[in-house]
């Protein structure tokens, strides 16, 4: 499950480099699957801690990153409404 965290949050970062916002959002959705993961893996074997970090840090980034370009998307439509 650790190794499986880490994928999912390469994954998560490497989607967030994709320009359309479908599927970024997407990619946060794997990014919240890889740190219930790396919860989950740590919960079950402590010693495991390493594998199980890597994989909630690489989904956090990888969600994060996929957040921000919607996030923007909106404000800047926004922005441009009330600019005319």
């Amino acid at each position: 499950m650790e190794y499986a965290s880490i994928a999912l949050g390469v994954v998560a970062i490497i989607i967030s480099f994709v320009p359309i916002v479908p599927v970024q959002l997407a990619g946060v959705v794997v990014g919240i699957v890889g740190i219930v993961q790396s919860r989950r893996a740590r919960k079950r074997d402590y010693r495991k801690d390493l594998p199980c970090t890597i994989g909630f840090v690489s989904s956090i980034a990888g969600l994060v990153l996929c957040a921000a370009t919607p996030v923007l998307w909106v404000i800047f439509a926004i922005a441009r409404g009330i600019m005319g």
